[in-house]
Formats: C-alpha cells, structure tokens, sequence
C-alpha cells in the first residue's frame, strides 16, 4: 500500500528476476546479437537507468539471466513430490533436465544461446563451468542412488556410469530443443528410461521398489 510522502519499496530481488525473463524473451525471439540494455529495457517496460541500477554491465546482465536458469531447474526439483521408489524419484529428477515443454525449451534456448558466449567472457564461463558441474553432480548422485537402493547392479563404475548419464541427458536436451516446437517429445523420455532400465540388477518389472533417497539438492 502507497502512503503519500512515503517510497513506494521496491523488490529488488523480483525486479532482478522480471529483467532477466525480459532477456530471455529477447534472446529467444531476435537471437542473443540483439541483447542489449536498450532492448532489454524496452521488454521489460522499464527505463535504461532503472535497468543499470539492477545491471551495471550487460555482462551482470548475461550471468545473472544464465544464473536463472539453473535456479529454475533447482525449484522444480525441490518441488518434486515424493517418489514411491528410487527408479522413480531418479526419473522424475532427470526429465526437470529436459526440455519437454514450453518453459524448459525456454530455458534450455537460453542456457545455449547465451552459454554459446562463454568461451571469450571468464564471467559467463564460471557461469557456465558451474552449472556444467552441477548437472554432473546431479547425475552421480543418481546412480549412487540406484546402486546404493539394491535397485542398479554393485558392480557398476558409478563415475563411468555418472559421465554416461550426464552425456546422454546433455545430447537428448540438444536434440528436444532443435526440433520443432509441437513435436512429440516422448520418444527423449523413453530413450532415458531405457537407458535406466539398462543399469538395473533385475529386469525392470521386477526391480526393487523400496524407497531410498536420491538427493534433489543441486549445489552450483
């Protein structure tokens, strides 16, 4: 509520959040070349120095819009319900990593548009590494989860295992965002459960089922 006389509070923390959604539709509609603090502002209804208050530097502005997306793929994992079984909970885990609909093609678009600048800016590239590391992470703590639950074989090299996962869930992502939109995306599910189904200790109509924990916690 305004009171005449005093400020109206300002969200810094949502405004941050309204002008990196703002970079995304550009970067998505007209390509990252067209991503400046002119056309950003212009999205996000706001004046270029509101814009640099929250923004320095286009730079901040790339980071902090790349920094989203994985703070994105973070909140829906937390939001995951309870799984019923550790083959499940991994699934579950693995298909937020996906772009199978409308808002994670929006992310991954994003994430590759505006990762594709960080080979010549160390800012985007720490950016960039870290959230490389963190799918990583993610990824090992699956299959330690599915090892760990009697649900995958012991004998598996759960590093080799990790870095294959981590691969596959990488290549499937590339190759949902390069097709059409409105294109079936089941087939990239089914190919990941495969995949899964290739690691268990018993056929999958008969894996165990207990339920063990596979963290949802992905610390970038």
């Amino acid at each position: 509520m305004y009171i005449q006389g005093v400020p109206r509070l300002i969200d810094h923390a949502a405004r941050e959040v309204e002008v990196a959604e703002a970079a995304w539709r550009v970067v998505v509609r007209d390509g990252v070349r067209a991503l400046s603090v002119r056309t950003v502002a212009a999205e996000a209804g706001l004046a270029t120095a509101s814009l640099r208050r929250a923004f320095p530097t286009q730079q901040a502005l790339l980071a902090f819009s790349l920094e989203l997306v994985a703070r994105r793929v973070r909140q829906r994992i937390a939001a995951l319900p309870p799984a019923t079984s550790v083959r499940e909970a991994a699934s579950a885990l693995l298909a937020q990593l996906l772009p199978l609909d409308g808002e994670r093609r929006t992310e991954m678009e994003v994430f590759l548009l505006i990762g594709s600048l960080a080979h010549t800016d160390p800012q985007l590239r720490h950016v960039h590494r870290a959230a490389h590391a963190e799918l990583g992470t993610a990824c090992r703590r699956v299959v330690e989860g599915l090892v760990g639950a009697g649900w995958a074989r012991g004998d598996l090299d759960t590093g080799f295992e990790a870095r294959r996962l981590h691969a596959l869930v990488d290549g499937l992502a590339l190759h949902l965002v390069r097709q059409e939109e409105g294109e079936a995306v089941r087939w990239a599910v089914e190919v990941l459960e495969g995949h899964l189904d290739g690691l268990a200790a018993q056929p999958s109509s008969t894996a165990p089922t207990r339920s063990a924990p596979v963290s949802k916690k992905v610390s970038r």
